[in-house]
């Protein structure tokens, strides 16, 4: 049996990742709610019940994180009973994971279009927290998924349709960053 979490295909992650930020900015729940569900049974191979669990916990963070400006602390127990419904290993504290899940929506909502190096440093932290490794052996991941971020956010912002348009000319390169990332993040969790 290897690493928890680590039994996951990149790219499928990475399309189901691209595909949740969408359905997130767009302001499209119940998407993100069922992408969400895909992308946990994909990483954390646990049962339809316990995906659906958490999947509905970290909806409902998100959705109201989305809407919110200010007391971000108050979404971290949905957060951590979304964690707690995957089956980490003992040794892995679910309310830790979630301060770290949380702190890297937050450092991207005060830092704003140059958030990508402080996503990708919280986002480090929190893979070195979910899988028990040290932040050197996932930094690379966690740098290009900030990086995926900050892509989304400037075009996002550049975009005559605004968020919630179709963002032809950034969502291929998030896309691509996000496969980069969870490449790195595979060969991170799988190296012992």
């Amino acid at each position: 049996m290897g690493r928890w979490g680590a039994e996951f295909d990149p790219d499928r992650l990475a399309d189901l990742e691209t595909g949740m930020w969408k359905a997130y900015y767009r302001r499209q729940p119940a998407r993100l709610f069922g992408l969400l569900v895909k992308g946990v049974r994909e990483q954390a191979r646990t049962s339809w019940p316990r995906a659906l669990a958490a999947s509905l916990f970290w909806t409902r963070a998100a959705a109201q994180f989305a809407r919110s400006t200010g007391d971000y602390d108050r979404f971290a127990p949905d957060i951590a009973r979304g964690y707690r419904l995957l089956g980490l290993p003992p040794s892995v504290d679910a309310e830790e994971v979630a301060r770290r899940e949380l702190r890297w929506w937050v450092v991207r909502r005060e830092i704003g279009l140059a958030a990508g190096q402080a996503a990708g440093g919280a986002i480090t932290r929190l893979y070195a927290a979910l899988y028990e490794l040290p932040e050197s052996a996932v930094a690379e991941a966690g740098r290009l998924r900030g990086e995926a971020a900050e892509v989304r956010d400037r075009g996002a912002t550049d975009d005559p349709d605004g968020p919630t348009g179709r963002g032809a000319a950034y969502w291929a390169e998030v896309a691509r960053l996000l496969r980069e990332s969870y490449r790195e993040l595979k060969r991170a969790v799988t190296t012992r």
